[in-house]
């Protein structure tokens, strides 16, 4: 789940980037899809309500992100807090689920972890979604987030990196 745009004006502005179809905005929500799942299970393994906080802070923004997609797609304005709101929701929302980590480290097993990731099939899509992930960090530096080829490039490569990451946690 990334989200890097930076639209210009002030609430809602009228430079809407040229290219920003419903069906990008329908390919931007598997990964926030995949995430859910992948999260939902690892909350139901571990019984912290703080890494359950922090996940639902990374689905908000998510949402929040491909809702934004779906008001430039739709009503063709840029209503710029459904954007910015990802470089605040996302890292609180990863850095919770971090933390709880060590706050509840009674209630999760590092053996019993690493032996479920570096067990086949996990490890072999634990490892691409992770490149994907890379990858993402990439694009982030190197991509125009305005324009929608990119816009496009990067929703495949992180629809296919969650579904990677999805599949490493459920098998």
């Amino acid at each position: 789940m990334a989200g890097r745009m930076s639209p210009r004006g002030e609430g809602q502005g009228d430079s809407v980037p040229e290219g920003f179809t419903l069906s990008m905005t329908l390919m931007d929500c598997l990964p926030v899809a995949f995430f859910c799942v992948g999260a939902g299970v690892l909350a139901t393994r571990f019984d912290s309500m703080l890494f359950r906080v922090g996940v639902a802070l990374v689905v908000l923004a998510g949402v929040l992100k491909v809702s934004w997609k779906l008001v430039l797609a739709l009503a063709r304005r840029d209503v710029r807090f459904l954007n910015r709101q990802m470089c605040y929701l996302m890292p609180t929302g990863f850095a919770l689920a971090l933390v709880s980590l060590v706050v509840d480290r009674a209630k999760w097993s590092p053996a019993a972890v690493l032996a479920h990731v570096t067990a086949m099939p996990s490890l072999l899509f634990l490892i691409a979604g992770l490149a994907g992930m890379f990858l993402m960090g990439w694009f982030a530096r190197h991509l125009d987030g305005r324009d929608a080829k990119a816009n496009w490039r990067e929703q495949a490569v992180n629809g296919i990196s969650q579904l990677c990451i999805m599949l490493a946690i459920v098998l």
